[in-house]
């Protein structure tokens, strides 16, 4: 009895890993600016004084070893980049790292799919804050977007993601969970 009952265990488990969530992929590109530059964003306004810097791990970089900075004197810069979120409707997540310096005045901005998200003025120094979004997919693809305006110093940017949030798996489950009491039904009517 015991071997059935370690089987049935073992059919279960199996069934239930196969029907497990996958970890769900950072749909932006290059979101930790570790490249060491730009890649796979598009730069707006004036970014004369935007960059990356790789420095390493330390209090201006937030994960890895890079991370963004702009500080137009003039005008406000900024990155976009359009990313290809599946089907319309389905849900999203987004996060991603902050670090406004204190230099007065300053703005910064966040859009998703043409909706703003976050808008900071005059944010004082603090380290790195991270804010997290979730949402649902209007397009195939969608733009994100980060403005800052900072003549006075320098903000920073890290660790963007957007993943894509998983279809529950609960009906993969129940089904297991049905399938290995079926058997045992069977073996137990034999």
């Amino acid at each position: 009895m015991k071997k059935i009952s370690s089987s049935i265990a073992g059919i279960v488990l199996a069934a239930t890993a196969a029907f497990a969530a996958p970890a769900q992929a950072n749909l932006v590109t290059n979101g930790g600016f570790e490249t060491g530059d730009f890649s796979g964003w598009a730069q707006t306004g004036d970014a004369v004084f935007d960059g990356v810097q790789c420095a390493g791990p330390g209090p201006s970089v937030y994960a890895g070893n890079c991370s963004a900075y702009f500080g137009s004197p003039e005008s406000q810069s900024g990155i976009a980049q359009t990313i290809d979120v599946g089907s319309v409707g389905k849900m999203w997540n987004l996060s991603f790292a902050f670090l406004p310096d204190g230099g007065l005045p300053n703005s910064f901005t966040v859009m998703f799919g043409g909706k703003t998200l976050l808008s900071l003025t005059d944010t004082g120094a603090s380290d790195y804050m991270v804010y997290q979004f979730s949402g649902f997919t209007t397009a195939e693809n969608m733009t994100l977007s980060f403005d800052f305006f900072d003549p006075a110093g320098f903000l920073s940017l890290d660790a963007v993601t957007v993943t894509a949030v998983p279809e529950p798996a609960t009906t993969a489950l129940m089904g297991a969970a049905l399938a290995g009491l079926l058997v045992m039904r069977r073996r137990k009517a034999s």
